[in-house]
């Protein structure tokens, strides 16, 4: 969804935040954990996405891959497909080899957020070949690593980057058995916090050395965090507010603003790709090894 806020429709920040906050109440001011109702939770994020169209005066059947709309950035979603959720589909603003899959702004970005726990599946496509989505990616809610190979698919190898930045969901805190009672928006966000750190620890190893990559993150106590609170931000902006006044923090950010502005990358996407390809290589090893017992 901020994908799309900000790379499709253009919005500046403070619009983002709006809308943002706009669908979510308008999604979750209703929602029981007792008696969840997913068809109407479906209703209420369709609704939602369409009122968001609305505002920027778009039409409610407009493509993803739609020339009419400014495409100086490229934006590409992904979604699980529910036949296979560990492979991801991608929903891109320009045209891709191999993308057969162009579907309304509105079915794009539902596929991404209908978790199955919540919504129903999003049937995208045409009569007796349409396929299901069922919101993130397993093992791609931290979608990075698809991103730069993406990047290298379109740019090319040579393509130097100027800047990765990488903007994380939270780290969740070691959870009690309490936290593990009944179903909560907590434990989705733990379980999804976790993936997301997986990818995030991977990333940190092979590009230590790459002076352009920033990640960010803050430690969220999911412990009190419920469905219902939805309106109450605070849990969220004290916390980041303190992770962004570390000197470390704001110095990273500055150094990633000044890269941004300036446009020059030390490292090329192709040198990228081979950093990931010898972290593998040294990981699988690294396994033989310990199976052997080496």
């Amino acid at each position: 969804l901020v994908a799309v806020l900000l790379g499709l429709l253009r919005m500046n920040i403070t619009e983002a935040i709006g809308t943002y906050l706009s669908v979510t109440s308008t999604v979750f001011s209703e929602v029981s954990l007792e008696n969840i109702d997913r068809d109407a939770n479906t209703k209420r994020l369709r609704e939602a996405i369409e009122a968001m169209l609305q505002s920027r005066k778009l039409p409610l059947d407009a493509k993803m891959n739609k020339r009419s709309l400014d495409q100086r950035c490229k934006v590409v979603l992904y979604a699980a497909d529910s036949a296979r959720i560990d492979h991801p589909q991608s929903f891109r603003t320009y045209s891709s080899r191999g993308s057969s899959l162009n579907p309304t702004i509105i079915d794009a970005v539902c596929a991404t957020m209908s978790l199955p726990s919540y919504f129903q599946p999003v049937k995208i496509g045409p009569p007796r070949r349409q396929r299901s989505f069922v919101g993130g990616v397993v093992g791609a809610n931290n979608p990075t690593q698809l991103l730069l190979k993406e990047a290298c698919n379109i740019y090319g190898q040579d393509r130097r980057v100027a800047q990765i930045m990488s903007i994380g969901c939270g780290m969740a805190q070691p959870q009690t058995e309490n936290s593990r009672d009944g179903p909560d928006m907590a434990k989705l966000m733990r379980e999804m916090m976790g993936d997301c750190e997986v990818v995030a620890n991977e990333l940190s190893t092979w590009l230590w050395n790459v002076d352009g990559y920033l990640r960010l993150n803050v430690s969220m106590d999911m412990e009190t965090m419920k469905t219902r609170d939805w309106s109450n931000l605070s849990g969220i902006e004290n916390p980041t507010a303190v992770h962004l006044a570390k000197s470390e923090i704001s110095e990273a950010l500055g150094t990633a603003l000044g890269h941004l502005r300036e446009r020059i990358g030390t490292a090329t996407l192709g040198q990228l790709s081979k950093l990931r390809l010898f972290f593998s290589t040294l990981v699988v090893e690294y396994h033989f090894l310990m199976e052997c017992g080496l």
